[in-house]
């Protein structure tokens, strides 16, 4: 009786053994492949700017939308509501997010640009109405109204649509152009060029 209580038990161990470790055996095997699988998956980071509602997220080389938009408008705002008090110290903000290799360029531009806003006391705001991301290619297209002052006075209103162009280096958001691909005021020359054109 003792020895066939002893052999349920011994059975009864055993089996607990071998469920044991067969589990010990899928928990080593899931480990390995999250081990595996975090070599090759970036990272993705939240990001929560403290100053607006709405969190971002990074993964590689991959930014969300609303981040690609929230910059280009960011960049637009520094670049396009401008006046000669406040075009320096915005112009240097935009050199700390511009891509090495157009740092050259975007600085040059601005010295331009500084040159031209000081000779002519002109002054501009930007009214943004639509954008257009497109993720796979790191560009945001923003279309609004330019508005146009000299000496606080409004000499223009047009429609503007303007691409933004960033780089991903090392899971940062580099910017590396902003072009003007549509213009109202150059659609109103071309127009009255052909209209002269027609009358002779």
């Amino acid at each position: 009786m003792k020895f066939s209580l002893k052999q349920k038990r011994i059975s009864s161990f055993s089996f607990q053994r071998n469920v044991l470790a067969g589990l010990s055996v899928v928990l080593l095997v899931v480990v390995v492949l999250q081990t595996v699988l975090l070599f090759f998956r970036s990272e993705k980071i939240i990001i929560h700017p403290p100053e607006l509602k709405e969190s971002y997220w990074v993964e590689g080389n991959r930014f969300a939308p609303s981040y690609l938009e929230e910059m280009a408008a960011y960049f637009a705002h520094l670049l396009l509501d401008v006046t000669e008090t406040n075009f320096p110290y915005q112009s240097e903000i935009v050199l700390r997010f511009v891509d090495s290799e157009r740092y050259g360029y975007f600085k040059t531009k601005f010295l331009e640009d500084l040159e031209r806003i000081k000779r002519n006391n002109i002054s501009t705001h930007f009214q943004l109405v639509e954008t257009t991301i497109m993720p796979a290619t790191l560009v945001v297209e923003l279309s609004g109204e330019l508005l146009g002052y000299v000496a606080g006075k409004k000499i223009s209103q047009d429609r503007e649509t303007y691409k933004v162009t960033f780089r991903e280096r090392k899971g940062r958001l580099f910017l590396v152009g902003f072009d003007i691909v549509h213009s109202s005021k150059k659609e109103e020359v071309n127009h009255e060029d052909t209209h002269v054109e027609d009358n002779n």
